[in-house]
C-alpha cells in the first residue's frame, strides 16, 4: 500500500521499500512482483560480496565462497522472502562498504562522493543506516594510514550530500511533528520491564540462530582475527572491514542490555565479515598447515553445511509445514503467512451483499494492511486507533453516514468498543482459517449502520 501512495516518508519507514514497490508492480501486483524487489537486492549483495571479496584476497574462489556463504546464512537467505526496509538497507550498506574499500586501496578522494551518495540512498531505506558514520569514523581514528581523511574535504563534502538527498525525509518529519524519527528512537531505544539479561539473552540466543547456530562463531571470529592480522601485517583494508561488522557487535551488545531489540534489527551487522570470513579461514589453515587447521577447515565446512540445512529446513516449512517443529512455533509461522486470500475473497463476499458505498474497518494494522492488498479491487480498509499510520487514505469525512464492515479476529473481538460510533451493529457468520486441521484464525464479521464519526482518526 505504501507502494500505491508514493510520499516522501511514513510513519514506520523512510520511503526507499515503497519505491522499490512501485518500480517492480507497474506490470502487476501480484505477490512475485511485489517480493521481486528483495530477489533482485539480494541477487546484487551477492554480486557485490564477490567482487570485494575477490579482490581484496586475489582469488575469485574466496569470492565466490563469500558469495556463497552469504546465501546459506539464515538471515539473509530467509530475508530474501520478504520485501521489506531491510532489502534496500542491505544493498546500499554492501555499496557502502564497496566504495570505502575503493577510498582506503586506492586512496582517490572521488570514491567518498559515491560514498555519499550510497549512504544517503541507504538513510532513505532505513534509519540503521546512519550505524554506518560512527563505524567509519572508528576506523579512520586508528588507522594510521588514512587518518589524514579526517583532514580532507572530500569526506565532509560527500556527507553533506547524503544529507541532502535524505532531506525529504528530514523535511516530512518536520511537517509531521517528528514522527517517525521520534517512533524509531523511542521504539529502538527507551528501556522496557525486561531485565538486561533477558533482554540480552533473548536477543543474542535470536542472533545465533539467525547468523546460522555455529557460523555465528565463525563471522564473529573472523572479524576479530581479521583485523588483528591486518594490525599485524599493516593491511588497512582487513581492518576496515573488522571495524566495520565488530562496531556494530558492540553497539547491538550496548543497546541489548538496555532494551528489548528485534532480531532484524542487526541484519547488516555481519555483511562486512560475510566477505572476509572464506579469505580469514584460507590464511589461518595456510599458516597453520597441522591438525589443527584441517580441524578448523572442517569445522568451518561443517558450520556452512548445518547452516544451509537450516535455510532450507526454514524454506519446506514455509511452504508446507510438514518436517517436526514445535506447535507454537508452527502456528505463529501459519498466522503470519496463510489464510489472508481467503480472508480476501471472503470479504467480497459479504460486500457484494451490502451497499456499494460500504467501507472496511479493521481494528489490527495487519487485518487493515492485508485487506487493503487482497480485496479484489484493493478496497480501501480502515482502523481504530490507527492515527498517523494511514494518512494516505486521506479525509474520513465522507465516511460520516455509511455502513461498514468491522473484520477482527476473535481473540481480539472489541464490538462493545465500536457499537456506540455507530447507530446499529448486526453480527455476521465467522471465518475459521484451518492449516493442517489446526485452527489459525477466527475472523469475526459484523455489520455496522450510519457511522457517527470520531472513531476513525487518521
Amino acid at each position: 500500500m505504501w507502494g500505491k501512495h508514493p510520499d516522501l516518508s511514513y510513519y514506520d519507514h523512510p520511503p526507499m521499500v515503497a519505491y522499490l514497490i512501485a518500480l517492480t508492480t507497474i506490470m502487476s501486483d501480484g505477490e512475485s512482483w511485489v517480493r521481486l524487489g528483495v530477489v533482485l537486492s539480494s541477487t546484487a549483495v551477492t554480486w557485490i560480496i564477490y567482487l570485494l571479496a575477490s579482490d581484496i584476497f586475489n582469488d575469485r574462489r574466496i569470492g565466490l565462497a563469500s558469495a556463497i556463504l552469504f546465501n546459506v546464512v539464515p538471515i539473509y537467505s530467509i530475508g530474501t522472502l520478504l520485501i521489506t526496509p531491510d532489502a534496500p538497507l542491505c544493498l546500499f550498506w554492501a555499496l557502502s562498504l564497496y566504495f570505502g574499500y575503493q577510498i582506503f586501496n586506492t586512496k582517490k578522494g572521488g570514491y567518498w562522493y559515491a560514498l555519499g551518495a550510497v549512504f544517503g540512498l541507504g538513510m532513505l531505506s532505513k534509519y540503521n543506516m546512519a550505524l554506518f558514520v560512527p563505524a567509519i569514523l572508528v576506523f579512520l581514528l586508528v588507522s594510521r594510514e588514512n587518518r589524514y581523511w579526517l583532514f580532507r574535504k572530500d569526506p565532509y563534502l560527500a556527507f553533506i550530500l547524503s544529507i541532502l538527498i535524505f532531506s525529504p525525509v528530514i523535511f516530512w518529519n518536520a511537517t509531521h511533528d517528528w514522527v517517525s524519527l521520534s517512533f524509531q528512537l523511542s521504539h529502538g531505544f527507551d528501556p522496557n520491564r525486561s531485565t538486561a539479561l533477558e533482554n540480552f539473552s533473548e536477543f543474542w540466543v535470536g542472533q545465533i540462530g539467525l547468523f546460522g547456530l555455529f557460523l555465528f562463531f565463525f563471522l564473529l571470529a573472523g572479524s576479530i582475527s581479521i583485523g588483528w592480522i591486518g594490525y599485524k601485517n599493516k593491511r588497512d583494508v582487513f581492518v576496515y572491514l573488522s571495524v566495520m561488522s565488530l562496531s556494530l557487535v558492540i553497539f547491538f551488545i550496548v543497546n541489548s542490555l538496555r532494551t528489548r531489540m528485534e532480531g532484524n534489527w542487526s541484519v547488516i551487522m555481519f555483511l562486512a565479515a560475510v566477505i572476509i570470513t572464506p579469505g580469514w579461514i584460507s590464511i589461518i589453515v595456510a599458516e597453520i598447515r597441522s591438525l589443527w587447521g584441517n580441524a578448523l577447515t572442517y569445522s568451518y565446512k561443517l558450520s556452512i553445511f548445518i547452516s544451509g540445512v537450516i535455510v532450507i529446513y526454514a524454506h519446506i516449512q514455509i511452504i508446507n509445514p510438514v518436517l517436526p517443529m514445535p506447535d507454537q512455533v508452527k502456528h505463529e509461522m501459519s498466522k503470519r503467512i496463510y489464510g489472508w486470500s481467503k480472508l480476501g475473497k471472503e470479504v467480497d463476499n459479504i460486500l457484494s451483499l451490502m451497499d456499494p458505498d460500504t467501507f472496511i474497518l479493521a481494528n489490527r494494522y495487519q487485518i487493515t494492511g492485508l485487506l487493503s492488498y487482497y480485496t479484489s479491487n484493493n478496497t480501501a480498509t480502515y482502523m481504530t486507533d490507527g492515527e498517523k499510520r494511514f494518512g494516505y487514505l486521506g479525509s474520513v469525512e465522507h465516511l460520516l453516514g455509511k455502513d461498514a464492515l468491522y473484520v477482527t479476529v476473535k481473540r481480539r473481538n472489541d464490538i462493545k468498543r465500536i457499537e456506540p460510533f455507530f447507530g446499529k451493529v448486526t453480527s455476521l457468520d465467522s471465518l475459521i482459517i484451518k492449516r493442517q486441521g489446526v485452527i489459525i484464525y477466527e475472523f469475526l464479521f459484523y455489520k455496522l449502520k450510519n457511522y457517527k464519526g470520531h472513531l476513525i482518526k487518521i
